[in-house]
């Protein structure tokens, strides 16, 4: 018996031999033919161009995986770049046809979908270049330091391929900063809703306040109910009045949201209303993307300053020591996102004035009167030091530095005093574009729910409170003495014995430390940029004759549809010429009918911001 199952096994294996090694011929033909470019013209060479995915009875086990992979990803939308391929790939297994083109098309598959997983769908040469274009409009430090994942899609199937398996590879791949997982998460949720059909936009006309009735609160609690903003309200979800339960809820949004939390549905959130869940959908996958191309270098102690969210975090692991306020770059000098380590801090600091500041702000006032600063404690000196020889501003014409390309040899530098622009911490991580995190005297600008006032640097609204943290993991700094000092304008400089990695990002969707899904403006514009430059869907399907004749047969539905608007207008035309001429016999009541009839349409036309 065993025999004649050794028998059998053989002269099924010697049957399929010659359809695996034509597989393996037409594998050789086409990756030979696409020349080096391919992405997995070495890996199927390495194999002997040996089939990757498939076996004559089905796929293998690591095509299984991805799969199964791809089928249980609830990020996968038709939006996708790959998304088309898996639907090509899904077909062709259904058909029963494995050959040489499915595990070719099995294997772009792969590559599209890990390299999306991996890197994400920003095209960040494109970003660069507008980067560019806004460093050479402002003159100034504009930069997004973006930094490559670790992973390579090609090395990940090596992997795969010695193993026999994925294993937890597609897991692996994910970022574990700024709460990736927690964030992805929302947005298989927001994905859900939207498969769902969504929510119904709310377009109020007036400011709403609590005990107001108005038809369009059962929109917006429903809306609250869906995003897990309202919770425990006994008020019937149909109720047109605007009751105390749901303002709690309203206050939730509004702080999800970066907005102030009063009760009132006032404007700002009324735009918030109007967006559809797709716009979020596409805010959490940009902020999904810069996560993964952030520094993956991991450190217990480490601060975390979001420029949108005008926050900063001290964390110890993933507990939150302390957090603060912070006031970022003005939109015309935005700060820099990077990362960094910080090294010192310097308490009573001078402030060493940029050039840039000296011939964009000063010099007006320099050339009408030399002595202008001298009441706010900046001086003219020949070098940087706090020991530099004093220069008497009224010696220099000013003029004469008007001319962009004309360099400025003295310095002009503030002294340590309660009156100083750095205020009197400065925290210091040495880099290129000379921003840092320190205190300032305007206290009140902490208030406003956008922050974007400085010139870069990064202003704290509790810097002793930061000082004393980082005391915790420095046992060279003593808090007491530091706080005797601070009490003085001496001038002290003090190093870390332990550094601490800093990350300045610019996430406008994150999730916080309590579970909260966040969303905040796009004050520096990157979001538009980003979106601008994503990646678009990679071609399904060759251009056939059918393929033409499809194209052929759209473009004469929009000539058409193009004829049939211009004649619309035509007849628009037509009728609004009737329509005045109607107006002159009876004008008063067509007037008056026609001002109502304008201002119910512009209350409810809304620009889509954005995506």
């Amino acid at each position: 018996m065993k025999k004649v199952l050794q028998i059998t096994l053989l002269a099924t294996t010697l049957s399929l031999m010659p359809l695996q090694a034509a597989i393996a011929d037409d594998i050789k033909k086409t990756v030979e033919n696409s020349g080096k470019k391919a992405p997995y013209a070495s890996i199927y060479r390495d194999n002997l161009y040996e089939p990757l995915w498939i076996t004559k009875s089905g796929l293998n086990d690591l095509g299984n995986e991805l799969i199964e992979q791809i089928k249980n990803d609830k990020t996968v939308t038709p939006d996708q770049p790959y998304y088309k391929l898996y639907k090509r790939v899904r077909k062709a297994l259904k058909s029963g046809a494995y050959s040489a083109q499915l595990d070719l098309l099995i294997s772009k598959l792969y590559f599209a979908y890990m390299n999306n997983l991996i890197k994400g769908s920003i095209d960040w040469n494109k970003f660069d270049a507008e980067i560019a274009k806004l460093r050479k409009k402002y003159d100034y430090s504009v930069a997004w330091e973006h930094y490559a994942p670790p992973y390579s899609a090609k090395k990940i199937l090596q992997i795969a391929q010695l193993n026999g398996s994925f294993q937890n590879a597609f897991k692996k791949v994910e970022p574990r900063k700024f709460k990736y997982k927690q964030l992805k998460k929302y947005l298989e949720k927001y994905i859900a809703i939207a498969n769902s059909g969504g929510w119904k936009r709310a377009y109020p006309k007036t400011t709403i306040r609590v005990g107001d009735s108005n038809p369009s609160i059962p929109t917006i609690r429903k809306r609250l109910k869906l995003v897990g903003d309202l919770n425990g309200c006994s008020e019937p979800m149909d109720s047109t009045v605007y009751d105390s339960c749901m303002a709690k809820a309203i206050k939730r949004f509004k702080l999800r949201h970066g907005l102030k939390a009063s009760s009132t549905i006032g404007k700002k959130i009324r735009r918030e209303l109007q967006r559809p869940v797709g716009y979020y959908i596409k805010k959490i996958r940009l902020n999904l993307d810069r996560i993964k191309w952030s520094s993956r270098k991991e450190s217990r102690v480490h601060i975390h300053l979001n420029i949108p969210a005008f926050r900063l975090y001290l964390y110890d692991g993933q507990q939150l020591v302390t957090t603060m306020r912070v006031v970022t770059g003005k939109p015309d000098h935005p700060t820099p996102v990077f990362s960094d380590v910080m090294t010192s801090i310097v308490v009573n600091p001078y402030w060493r004035i940029p050039e840039s500041i000296v011939k964009k702000e000063m010099l007006k006032h320099l050339i009408k009167n030399p002595h202008y600063y001298d009441r706010q404690h900046k001086y003219l000196y020949k070098g940087w030091g706090a020991n530099s020889e004093k220069i008497n501003p009224s010696t220099i014409n000013w003029k004469k530095y008007l001319a962009k390309d004309k360099h400025i040899p003295y310095h002009f530098m503030q002294e340590p005093s309660r009156k100083n622009a750095l205020g009197k911490i400065k925290f210091l991580f040495p880099n290129k574009y000379s921003v840092y995190i320190h205190d300032t005297p305007s206290k009140r600008l902490f208030f406003r729910e956008t922050r974007a006032f400085s010139h870069g640097c990064m202003r704290i609204q509790k810097p002793r409170e930061l000082l004393e943290a980082l005391a915790l993991y420095n046992s060279n700094i003593n808090v007491d003495k530091m706080m005797k000092k601070l009490g003085t304008n001496k001038n002290t400089i003090l190093a870390l014995r332990r550094k601490i990695p800093i990350d300045i990002t610019y996430l406008t969707s994150f999730v916080d430390d309590y579970g909260n899904l966040h969303f905040r403006p796009d004050i520096y514009g990157y979001d538009r940029l980003q979106l601008k430059s994503l990646k678009r869907q990679v071609a399904a399907t060759p251009k056939s004759t059918k393929h033409q004749k499809a194209l052929k047969k759209s473009k004469k539905a929009k000539e058409a549809k193009k004829s049939s608007k211009s004649q619309k207008e035509s007849e628009r035309k037509g009728k609004k010429a009737l329509k005045k001429s109607t107006q002159k016999i009876n004008s008063h009541k067509k007037t008056t009918k026609t001002t109502q009839h304008k201002k119910r349409k512009s209350d409810y036309e809304v620009v889509e911001i954005g995506y």
